[in-house]
């Protein structure tokens, strides 16, 4: 497991904080406008992607509420990385916008690229403190060393392991 200063755990945070009041802004003011020239369909079709939206976000809050808790000394790590605690919702949250079926307003789109983004982000850096393994190009990298082992490396320096 790793250790991530308090400032990126904030960064990330701070961001999901920023979208969540956005969409909230635009939920209230400009999608009842854009929903009411929209067919049933369209409609049904923009309040699910909504609900996405506010989902992985949420989410997203929820896991950098946590990992502060654990940098606070709040909570200790092992809880931190808890399968109950660990980023929720992928099948959900990892699901793209299917323009294929209608095409959303502009606005709606970029919170859905943006929140879909940060999501990703936050999933990479959740399997990365919880020590799975991680694909960056052709290399595997593993950063937390197997209970099973005999010896372990040291924590500065990852495991590679060529795929």
């Amino acid at each position: 497991m790793q250790d991530f200063e308090v400032p990126f755990i904030e960064r990330i945070y701070d961001e999901a904080k920023s979208l969540l009041v956005e969409a909230r802004d635009y939920m209230q003011t400009l999608a009842p406008a854009e929903r009411a020239t929209m067919t049933p369909l369209e409609n049904l079709q923009s309040i699910s992607e909504g609900l996405r939206l506010t989902t992985r976000l949420t989410e997203v809050m929820a896991w950098a509420m946590t990992h502060k808790a654990a940098q606070a000394g709040e909570i200790t790590r092992e809880e931190a990385v808890h399968p109950n605690r660990r980023l929720g919702g992928q099948p959900i949250c990892l699901e793209e916008l299917d323009v294929s079926l209608f095409e959303p307003p502009p606005r709606l789109v970029s919170l859905l690229r943006r929140s879909l983004g940060l999501y990703k982000r936050t999933l990479r850096l959740d399997r990365l403190i919880a020590g799975e393994e991680m694909q960056f190009g052709s290399f595997n990298i593993c950063l937390a060393a197997s209970e099973t082992m005999k010896s372990r490396p040291p924590a500065s320096q990852p495991r590679l392991i060529q795929a």
